[in-house]
C-alpha cells in the first residue's frame, strides 16, 4: 500500500478520520444528506481550510461532528476517492456520554467489526479499518 506525502500532495479537498479506540472504531448514521451516504454508516470528515493539513482537518471535523478528540497516526490512505484523504486516527475517548452527534448525524457509536456485519455500511468501511489497523 502506497502511503502519499500529505505535505506534497495539494490535491486534498476533504479529510475523513478513521478513528480506533482499542478493537472499536466511531462511526455516525449520516443523515440524508442527498448523496450517497444518505443513512450508511461512515466516518466523520469535511472539508480542508485553507492551509490546514489533512491530518488536521480530519481530527477538528472528528471533534466538530462527534464531540471526539483523536489524533492522526498516519499519513493519507490510498482509496478510490479523489481529493479525499483518509487519516488513521487514535483516542482514548470511549464514552458514550463524550459523543454529541452535530446536525450531519442522526446517532454515533463505536462498533467493533464484527458488531459492523449487521449495519448498513458505506461502502468503504472495512476496507478503509483493514487499512488502517497497522497504524499503532
Amino acid at each position: 500500500m502506497k502511503l502519499l506525502t500529505l505535505t506534497e500532495d495539494k490535491s486534498y479537498r476533504a479529510a475523513v478520520a478513521v478513528i480506533r479506540n482499542g478493537d472499536k472504531w466511531l462511526l455516525g448514521l449520516a443523515k440524508n444528506t442527498g448523496d450517497d451516504r444518505s443513512n450508511r454508516w461512515v466516518f466523520p470528515g469535511g472539508s480542508i481550510k485553507p492551509g490546514e493539513s489533512p491530518e488536521r482537518a480530519a481530527c477538528r471535523e472528528a471533534k466538530e461532528e462527534s464531540g471526539v478528540r483523536c489524533r492522526a497516526i498516519s499519513d493519507a490512505i490510498e482509496d478510490n476517492k479523489p481529493g479525499v484523504a483518509f487519516i488513521a486516527c487514535k483516542t482514548n475517548d470511549s464514552k458514550k456520554e463524550s459523543l454529541k452527534p452535530n446536525h450531519e448525524f442522526a446517532m454515533l457509536g463505536w462498533f467493533t467489526v464484527k458488531e459492523m456485519k449487521s449495519l448498513k455500511l458505506y461502502n468503504n468501511v472495512l476496507r478503509l479499518i483493514d487499512k488502517a489497523k497497522k497504524y499503532n
